[in-house]
């Protein structure tokens, strides 16, 4: 044995060795789990202020220190696979539709069974086509509902098991609600499809670092955001360059769409990240639809209409043109709807898509 490698058996353990780095690691990770918890956690308290009575409920605390920690807030994972265990299971999961909209769920369903029929969508996806099906967030802001009335299209027609072919893209707050005591992500949407979290950069879903007071770890929520957001980014393109057809179900802006001061509604403009995954996603080969979903509840009548397919982008900045889509389906299916129904006070507002010129991020 050489002297050099005897003594550094010898040696005290240096302040730059492998398990201090480890330790530095570890505290750092725990340190941004920690501010990420107490940030959702108090945003799933303020959630609400919707125009309807809001259905959601904040976990509880002691759900934070449990082991081994839920995956709906385990901030280390970002793609979930679905979990139903039987067909009951996802059947308890949509019958919140009919609990929520009442007798209206038939004629929700039947706006995504006349879409599925009229563009083939099942039978594309069984060949192998790619879709994503781009939302936005109203007074209701959920676009799980789109997810869940898909769903029951493809059961009506044959298709038992979309959930191992559809995922739902939304922001990790979710996690950290319950509806009816049933965990949003864990409970309720992984039994109808894979969840894929993210990291939302505006609106009342985003990590506000600004509540951040120690610029160090400031620095380490942005770091950890970043990485997992770029995980993110890589599970959604394994889902679009797949030989088997993928559906995503996502709503661009992230966030709910906030209302100006004449009480229209501003949708959130698409922010970059989400630019850049469209455009990438159309030149794999996928297929975009914009969706509009105004979901009333089980006294007010629900609208939904879907845009032409739009398999080409010129770049990630013609994204917004999707945004743009969105608002104008609205606009027209308000219009009509007010016309059928003018005592529902939400028909009557116009909505417009954001300043995306000041929006460049």
């Amino acid at each position: 044995m050489t002297s050099e490698l005897e003594q550094s058996l010898h040696d005290p353990v240096r302040s730059d060795g492998l398990l201090h780095l480890a330790a530095e690691q570890l505290q750092e990770m725990l340190g941004v789990h920690r501010q990420l918890d107490k940030l959702l956690h108090e945003s799933a308290r303020q959630v609400g202020g919707v125009e309807f009575e809001s259905i959601f409920s904040p976990i509880q605390r002691d759900r934070l220190a449990a082991k081994p920690r839920p995956d709906a807030i385990n901030h280390d994972q970002a793609f979930l696979r679905s979990s139903p265990l039987s067909a009951a299971d996802t059947e308890q999961a949509l019958g919140l539709l009919e609990i929520l909209h009442g007798d209206f769920a038939p004629a929700n369903a039947q706006f995504f069974v006349d879409f599925t029929e009229r563009e083939k969508f099942f039978e594309r996806l069984a060949d192998g086509q790619s879709f994503i099906l781009v939302g936005c967030h109203l007074e209701f802001q959920d676009v799980g509902f789109n997810l869940g009335y898909l769903t029951r299209a493809g059961h009506l027609q044959g298709y038992d098991r979309l959930d191992t072919r559809t995922t739902l893209m939304i922001g990790r707050l979710l996690g950290y609600l319950e509806v009816m005591g049933l965990n949003v992500i864990d409970d309720i949407l992984r039994k109808v499809a894979n969840v894929l979290k993210t990291f939302p950069v505006s609106g009342g879903e985003a990590v506000n670092e600004g509540d951040i007071t120690d610029e160090d770890l400031n620095r380490r929520v942005r770091t950890f955001r970043k990485k997992q957001n770029a995980r993110t980014r890589e599970e959604f393109m394994n889902l679009m360059t797949s030989d088997h057809g993928h559906v995503v179900i996502e709503a661009g802006s992230g966030s709910r769409d906030a209302k100006d001061e004449q009480g229209y509604v501003v949708m959130e403009p698409f922010a970059s990240g989400t630019r850049e995954d469209l455009y990438a996603a159309v030149q794999a080969g996928a297929a975009i639809y914009p969706v509009f979903g105004d979901y009333g509840n089980r006294d007010e009548p629900s609208i939904v209409q879907f845009g032409k397919e739009i398999r080409h982008l010129p770049s990630p900045q013609h994204a917004h043109a999707i945004g743009e889509i969105i608002a104008s389906l609205g606009n027209r299916a308000r219009g009509a709807a007010a016309i059928e129904h003018p005592d529902v006070a939400r028909f009557q507002v116009p909505i417009r898509y954001g300043n995306y010129e000041l929006a460049k991020d």
